[in-house]
């Protein structure tokens, strides 16, 4: 792709915030309370018009008191698998991008709360974190979706493949590409990250160490989710997602050094690099 700004969603003086599309973000449990809220600050940092999080009473409680720009829907783990799908329907008007798994865990609950969101949900969807280990662990259930991104570290794509990270780490573009093939859209985060759909591949290289942080991933989905949220297709969401995140990393780290970052700061920084991207893109289109 020769310019990933020319892929930013269009956001016209009449817009409202139905426009800009909205995600519903499904994970999060009493250990890991902060990931979904950090991938819904990056849902809502790169302009997303509504942000959901559906979890445990816990972390809604958490989301409300440090994002209380995003909506909460308590009971994921205590509600039935009818009430579960009744929350999906009822929000499936009005969301057009579902990200899955974040901190939700391994227990046996979440493994069937994976299994039921990957069963009835039928638009675009980001698996990562633990979404991604059962996604392994139901390999042989589960076809292939185009409309499926999954979002693994070299870990977890071993665990998907069946093979050690070692091996993943000296073959990553074909790990990718035989992720691709079997599952989905893959996005292997690394400090070269690779988008491929099983045909195509782009190599993104704008990251650094300072994203090498607790919470990184959950921004990356959530800015991910985004941009496929306000129309644009899974490969170019990702494509673009990595290039935001990993340029948005880069320009904190000018500030702070590359210790100590927070996943926070890297998703407060996405809307001055979509500014940036924005005013190159119109000033590429003018001259």
């Amino acid at each position: 792709m020769s310019s990933f700004s020319a892929f930013l969603p269009q956001r016209p003086a009449s817009i409202h915030k139905g426009d800009r599309g909205g995600v519903l973000i499904v994970g999060g449990s009493s250990l890991y309370r902060g990931a979904p809220v950090l991938a819904a600050r990056g849902a809502l940092r790169s302009g997303c018009g509504l942000a959901v999080i559906f979890s445990e009473e816990v972390v809604c409680a958490a989301a409300a008191s440090s994002l209380p720009e995003c909506i909460v829907q308590a009971g994921l783990f205590t509600s039935s698998r009818k009430e579960i799908i009744n929350v999906l329907e009822s929000w499936e008007s009005r969301i057009e991008c579902l990200v899955l798994g974040p901190g939700l865990g391994r227990s046996p609950e979440a493994g069937k709360i994976v299994r039921l969101v990957l069963e009835k949900w039928e638009k675009s969807m980001i698996l990562d974190g633990d979404g991604i280990f059962w996604l392994s662990q139901y390999a042989s259930v589960f076809k292939r979706r185009a409309s499926l991104l999954l979002t693994p570290h070299e870990g977890e794509a071993a665990c998907l493949l069946g093979a050690s990270i070692e091996s993943v780490r000296c073959a990553r573009g074909e790990s990718a590409r035989r992720i691709a093939v079997r599952d989905g859209i893959v996005l292997l985060k690394g400090p070269q990250t690779l988008v491929d759909d099983g045909v195509r591949c782009e190599m993104i290289g704008e990251g650094n160490q300072a994203l090498a942080i607790p919470g990184s991933g959950d921004v990356l989905s959530g800015s991910i989710a985004a941009f496929s949220a306000a129309g644009l297709p899974l490969f170019e969401s990702a494509c673009l997602g990595a290039v935001v995140h990993g340029r948005a990393g880069r320009l904190v780290s000018r500030k702070l050094g590359i210790d100590g970052v927070l996943a926070s700061e890297v998703a407060d920084a996405l809307p001055l690099i979509l500014q940036k991207m924005r005013m190159r893109e119109r000033e590429t289109k003018t001259n």
